[in-house]
């Protein structure tokens, strides 16, 4: 992982790098996840251990979706032995990658509860707290090694600046050995990749290298389908606007003689009975 970035500031280059931090560093930052952790229990935050009694208490996690978790992480390693063992048609294979992807998809969306409520818990407060320290005291000047970020509070009030942002971002790869290509990693998209189902950006292609959903309709960088001409259409290949409205030949409505229903134009002005009738009088 490159630990160095340069951003603009002001119209100037500056060149950063992310240090390893030292010994002292490291004991600072124990002492910041020690004083979240207790500020967090003082609050009322709870601790890892009894998150899920809270999900449970909560209904927002059950026995059911226990179950439901244990079974699609079986389903995305059963489907991942297959993929790796070959020997089938190439579009059953294709089709097996589709499902592990879209398993994944469903595990993640079942667990983010889970993840999103971790991140309140005491531990997890905590853990951000001493991240963010780390941050605050790693980020130095390329050519000086001077520290970028005067302490801890000068780093959380410009959290939301680029080099911050892009700071705790490298760092976090470094610490936990996260990988911007993580997802090209994944079995399915390492096979979708090596037989060009997908683009680059891990889009669904035809042979052509054209967008396409997962079966096998055209579709614009948005999603929206398209045509050979690459006009709109409907998902089942009829013509629409940009509204998504079909675009066909209208014939008048009949009467139930079977003859044509002449229409009110929309724009034409209804006589107004109140001043016709005052018009009447004035005469």
């Amino acid at each position: 992982m490159d630990n160095f970035f340069s951003v603009n500031i002001d119209g100037k280059k500056i060149d950063l790098e992310i240090q390893a931090a030292t010994l002292k560093d490291q004991r600072e930052s124990q002492k910041v996840y020690n004083q979240a952790f207790s500020d967090a229990i003082k609050s009322g935050s709870i601790v890892r251990a009894k998150l899920d009694d809270l999900l449970k208490d909560q209904g927002l996690w059950d026995d059911n979706k226990e179950i439901q978790f244990k079974t699609l992480q079986k389903q995305i390693l059963d489907n991942e032995k297959k993929l790796a063992k070959g020997g089938i048609p190439l579009n059953a294979a294709k089709n097996i990658a589709l499902k592990i992807y879209s398993f994944r998809q469903e595990l993640r969306n079942l667990i983010s509860v889970k993840t999103e409520l971790d991140t309140h818990t005491a531990e997890g407060q905590a853990d951000n707290a001493r991240f963010n320290y780390l941050v605050s005291a790693c980020v130095v000047y390329k050519n000086t090694s001077n520290k970028y970020f005067t302490n801890y509070e000068d780093y959380l009030n410009r959290a939301g600046e680029e080099v911050a942002i892009t700071a705790a971002q490298k760092l976090a790869s470094m610490m936990y050995g996260l990988d911007n290509d993580f997802e090209k990693k994944l079995p399915e998209n390492k096979f979708l990749l090596k037989y060009n189902f997908v683009n680059e950006d891990l889009q669904l292609v035809d042979d052509k290298g054209r967008l396409v959903d997962s079966d096998g309709r055209l579709i614009d960088k948005n999603g929206r389908f398209i045509n050979e001409d690459g006009k709109f259409v409907d998902q089942d290949g009829n013509l629409v606007d940009e509204k998504g409205d079909w675009l066909v030949d209208f014939e008048p409505f009949l009467d139930d003689d079977g003859k044509p229903i002449k229409e009110t134009e929309k724009d034409e002005v209804t006589e107004n009975p109140t001043e016709k009738n005052a018009e009447e009088k004035s005469e």
